[in-house]
């Protein structure tokens, strides 16, 4: 039977999605336990919450099923989000740092 035929779950996608982002997220988690370089650790943590990220927006936002401009207008919105609390938080950090030092 196809997922399209009467009686079918209409939560399966849900429940899918749900155990991929468990498994991204338990990956993640055991990321630090393999001791790689930092900046791998970094860039695979980037990577996957960036998955996470689409998958979340696609499927539980609904956004694969719009048109493309609103899915591009969602993802600037969370990079320039991104953008200032970056810019905003990472000197901070710095002037923190500098002070537990000291």
């Amino acid at each position: 039977m196809s997922e399209s035929t009467h009686g079918a779950n209409p939560y399966r996608i849900y429940w899918v999605t749900w155990a991929i982002l468990l498994v991204i997220t338990v990956s993640m988690l055991a990321a630090e336990k393999f001791h790689l370089p930092r900046i791998f650790l970094v860039l695979f943590l980037l990577a996957f919450m960036m998955v996470k990220a689409v998958m979340i927006g696609g499927n539980f936002m609904h956004l694969r099923f719009e048109k493309s401009n609103l899915g591009i207008m969602v993802f600037a919105g969370i990079m320039v989000t991104t953008l200032i609390l970056f810019l905003y938080i990472t000197p901070e950090s710095h002037h923190v740092l500098d002070r537990t030092i000291r």
